[in-house]
């Protein structure tokens, strides 16, 4: 099992990685086999092609997105959670959204499943 050091850089990794536009980069850090539920309650994208498939269409909508963290990261055996935006630029604006990501991860430290807790009626301008 990954120790919390583990899963607390790979949450790091998870969201500079997006951020930065490195495609590659983020999707090494999923297991092959994994899932990604975004947001919770829509498709479920299965296996890492499913995810690049997700990357692509998240991308298509807004070539820039920041993931920031706004609260702690809370580590529980091979699971993760942590309070944090989504800040798109939509446009000629950045807009921000609260969400609460759950994860999971294998002995490697790979993610396994990611569940993000959003809706897009909570969509804002951010300050």
């Amino acid at each position: 099992m990954p120790d919390a050091d583990v899963i607390r850089t790979t949450i790091a990794d998870y969201l500079a990685r997006f951020t930065a536009g490195d495609r590659e980069g983020w999707l090494d850090l999923w297991a092959e086999d994994a899932t990604l539920e975004d947001p919770v309650g829509g498709e479920v994208h299965q296996g890492i092609e499913a995810i690049r498939a997700f990357w692509d269409m998240t991308r298509e909508m807004t070539p820039e997105i920041e993931l920031a963290l706004t609260g702690p990261v809370r580590v529980a055996g091979q699971e993760a959670a942590f309070p944090g935006e989504a800040r798109p630029v939509l446009g000629d604006a950045r807009m921000a959204v609260p969400v609460v990501d759950t994860l999971a991860f294998d002995e490697d430290g790979k993610i396994t499943r990611l569940r993000a807790f959003w809706d897009f009626a909570d969509l804002r301008p951010l300050d």
